[in-house]
């Protein structure tokens, strides 16, 4: 495990600049998850998707000494029964070998902080059922894991395959 000074981590929004970095992560990330084969993001849909003309999502970096190691991407959400936007999490993410040095927590806070700054309604996220060091940092950090909610899905051929009827 590799140490920082914390007195000089930084927690920033991303940047342009910042992309090939974390596509770097992002494929680490679906790697670990043991998804790597659904990893079809280029840096032409980041530089759209976080940065374009119409964002649709934003990113939070952690930075040491120049170097970037852990990032937050997320977006916003309505939630009907608040009547409110919300946040929504997608990814959280710290290299390995700077994991367990409170680096996830920062991130975590971070978004808290912008989704406070927001007046959101509610700010939320999902963990693999496996990922038990996520889970018990979420839980510390607060969250409650809403194990009677399922996420239902359709990749892009689904969506183009939806009947008419």
């Amino acid at each position: 495990m590799e140490k920082f000074e914390k007195n000089k981590l930084t927690i920033r929004k991303a940047c342009s600049g910042d992309v090939v970095a974390i596509l770097e992560m992002v494929q680490e990330l679906a790697d670990f998850e043991k998804l790597g084969d659904e990893m079809i993001a280029t840096e032409a849909d980041y530089q759209e998707s976080l940065f374009g003309e119409k964002p649709v999502a934003e990113a939070l970096i952690a930075e040491f000494d120049g170097g970037l190691f852990g990032y937050a991407i997320f977006f916003s959400t309505f939630s009907t029964f608040v009547g409110r936007a919300g946040i929504w999490l997608e990814d959280l993410y710290v290299k390995q070998s700077f994991r367990k040095q409170g680096i996830g927590k920062k991130l975590l806070k971070a978004v808290g902080t912008i989704a406070e700054e927001r007046n959101a309604g509610r700010y939320e996220w999902c963990v693999l059922d496996w990922n038990h060091h996520a889970i018990d940092l979420y839980e510390q950090m607060g969250g409650k894991i809403m194990k009677e909610w399922r996420i239902v899905r359709l990749d892009r051929n689904g969506i183009e395959a939806l009947p008419e009827k």
